[in-house]
């Protein structure tokens, strides 16, 4: 589709991007943009598909530089999460991870997402489930993610599973998620070797028939971890037992595997940190989240969900910062009011600072292009995963 700009000043936006609704028989109008004239001193908006626009919204007085992927849900779009890797562990650009999607997947554009490790590198802090396939396993804070039961959430999920012998049973608590002091399943998609600890506490459980490696259940032998058995490969499991639990299960045992996500398992998942708004309330801890860095004006990426009735908007934003008279970013209280004045009753913030990146491909040219400004001397930052939007319907 081509793409038509348009800059004006705030009041005038409601009227001219309701012109621009998707002429598709059939498909839901899109929902009229709306600011306060306090918020911003222009906006210039881009219709990159059916279901998406591109806002730029500039705040001179501040100054500050944002970019909103206005996603209209009940149209033509869906969301994916992008790891760019088949397992939990390695680092890019969020313009990597978003060309390495099919063509078939009509990828439209991609935020980074989740706060990630360096050691080990680029694996996400919190959940990466991608077409419903678990990659890393839930941490301990909130998801954005998206089904088609539920549509768009932001909520947590947990792991439950067990591992039951003749002996016992081990009650699963972490799934790609590998930690000494709990009892967690570990295979081939976390892709990451076991430090020393948690090494010596994990047994080998070999399949008794071929079952798929993301299989949510099966019967296995239990074996003694060999040196090697830093890596899992295959349809392979470890589990990893903490002492107080290793009588429940000894090697030479069959044991059944069950392990699931509750309360429900979502198609596609990334993690934040930092709930910015519940039902239009900024959170209670968004002044208090992290360290003062964390705090301060800083570049920030954050998703909001809008709902009316049974429509979702989502709202990706990504707010330049660190750059002196031109944009000095946002704290995260800011980032919530700038959410909830795009309509978000919902939102929660994503990874930051040097990671924020609005990658947009070219309807003209198919070419991808950064479309804000990182803040890093180097460009953009190469990051743990990302959150794409693509076009369904037969296409953009």
């Amino acid at each position: 589709m081509r793409i038509r700009s348009f800059v004006w000043p705030i009041f005038a936006a409601v009227p001219l991007l309701a012109a621009c609704r998707p002429l598709v028989p059939g498909r839901a109008p899109s929902v009229p943009f709306e600011l306060s004239p306090t918020v911003a001193d222009t906006i210039d908006t881009e219709v990159l598909s059916r279901a998406v626009r591109l806002h730029r919204l500039v705040n001179v007085k501040a100054p500050w530089r944002a970019w909103v992927l206005d996603v209209n849900m009940s149209a033509c779009a869906t969301v994916q999460a992008v790891k760019g890797e088949r397992t939990a562990v390695g680092r890019n650009s969020t313009s990597v991870l978003l060309s390495r999607l099919p063509a078939s997947s009509h990828a439209i554009a991609a935020v980074n997402a989740d706060f990630f490790l360096f050691a080990p590198p680029g694996v996400p802090t919190n959940a990466h489930i991608e077409r419903g396939t678990v990659i890393a396993g839930p941490g301990p804070n909130v998801l954005l993610g998206y089904d088609a039961q539920r549509g768009l959430f932001i909520d947590s999920v947990r792991v439950r599973g067990s591992v039951t012998s003749p002996r016992g049973t081990v009650e699963v608590l972490n799934w790609n998620r590998p930690a000494a002091n709990r009892a967690g399943l570990v295979d081939a998609h976390w892709g990451v070797a076991l430090d020393t600890l948690v090494r010596t506490r994990a047994m080998r459980l070999d399949p008794l028939v071929p079952v798929r490696q993301d299989s949510t259940a099966g019967r296995y032998v239990a074996r003694a971890a060999r040196p090697g058995d830093t890596l899992v490969f295959g349809d392979t499991l470890l589990l990893v037992v903490p002492p107080a639990l290793r009588a429940r299960v000894a090697a030479g045992d069959t044991v059944a595997v069950q392990r699931r996500i509750t309360p429900f398992w979502p198609r596609e998942a990334v993690g934040g940190r930092g709930v910015l708004l519940i039902d239009s309330v900024v959170g209670a801890d968004v002044d208090k989240e992290g360290n003062a860095g964390f705090q301060g004006l800083n570049p920030r990426t954050a998703a909001g969900i809008a709902s009316v009735g049974t429509s979702q908007r989502l709202l990706l934003a990504v707010i330049d910062g660190r750059q002196p008279g031109y944009s000095v970013g946002m704290t995260l209280r800011q980032t919530a009011e700038l959410l909830r004045s795009l309509g978000a009753q919902r939102a929660i913030n994503l990874d930051g600072g040097g990671s924020s990146a609005m990658i947009v491909r070219d309807n003209a040219t198919g070419a991808l292009r950064v479309r804000n400004k990182p803040s890093d001397p180097t460009g953009e930052r190469a990051v743990g995963n990302a959150l794409a939007v693509l076009g369904v319907c037969g296409g953009r």
